[in-house]
């Protein structure tokens, strides 16, 4: 079994926004954009942000800025000035103790309980999505915050090794920062590797399995590796007939076509 890369491909032709298609020229590597393409760059607040919701006007959010961040590393614009900038923002909303919480600015919005500002889990969520962004992207610029991070990270696993609150998502997303900091075999990485092992099951959607994996990937892992092993053969399944994959209501399909493509082009790479 293995992920049919054309019915994916024309999945994206098909329903994709000319962003996406972009996206996936450039994964293929068959059309990499010079420059950031306007629409970003438009986008990007004076702060280096991007808004909440991709909304121009509105206040930059972590989040935002993350996932904009992922479209320029598929783009191969992760080295531009608005990646930079974006890079920037993110570690200077760090609190002294190492975490990262959205702002409050955006409580008059609807935010999804993981950006909740006021909720401890959704400090462990975003804490988890910035320092694996920036170990993913700049990690020997930012060491200082990814070790404050993850520091603080460390006090937030449970007995099953997982972080608190939102186990599964946050604990992929931390794995490129405790890879980075304190190593593969350290207690601590070893028990979030362990964690996700033992949460990881049939019924997971494609969405999820094909984040975590990108998130393992970006954290040095192979398929020497089960759990990465593992979460591939469920990915490979999770594809449908016309090329997308399953998911939860208010996933982009989109955005998971390009992570699996991703996933498999590195997996490849590694045969």
């Amino acid at each position: 079994m293995a992920i049919d890369l054309e019915r994916a491909r024309r999945w994206i032709e098909e329903h994709g926004t000319p962003l996406d298609r972009q996206r996936l020229m450039a994964l293929l590597g068959q059309d990499v954009p010079r420059e950031v393409p306007d629409a970003l760059r438009q986008l990007q607040n004076p702060d280096g942000g991007f808004p909440l919701g991709l909304i121009a006007g509105r206040p930059s959010a972590l989040a935002a800025s993350v996932q904009v961040l992922g479209w320029l590393r598929d783009l191969r614009l992760a080295d531009s000035d608005v990646a930079r900038r974006a890079l920037a923002f993110i570690a200077e909303r760090q609190t002294a103790r190492g975490i990262w919480r959205e702002s409050k600015a955006l409580l008059p919005f609807a935010l999804p309980p993981w950006s909740d500002p006021e909720a401890p889990a959704a400090d462990v969520y975003t804490t988890a999505l910035c320092a694996g962004t920036l170990a993913t992207l700049a990690g020997d610029a930012y060491e200082l915050h990814l070790d404050r991070a993850v520091s603080w990270l460390q006090s937030q696993q449970g007995r099953d090794g997982l972080l608190i609150g939102f186990r599964a998502h946050s604990s992929w997303l931390a794995l490129p920062a405790f890879a980075l900091i304190l190593g593969h075999e350290t207690r601590a990485t070893r028990r979030l590797v362990g964690g996700l092992g033992n949460l990881l099951a049939d019924s997971w959607t494609g969405a999820m399995l094909a984040w975590m994996l990108q998130a393992l990937l970006d954290a040095g892992y192979t398929r020497r590796t089960e759990l990465v092993n593992r979460a591939w053969q469920l990915l490979q399944a999770a594809q449908q007939p016309d090329g997308s994959f399953t998911g939860d209501e208010g996933d982009d399909p989109a955005q998971t076509i390009l992570q699996a493509l991703d996933v498999a082009q590195r997996i490849h790479k590694q045969t």
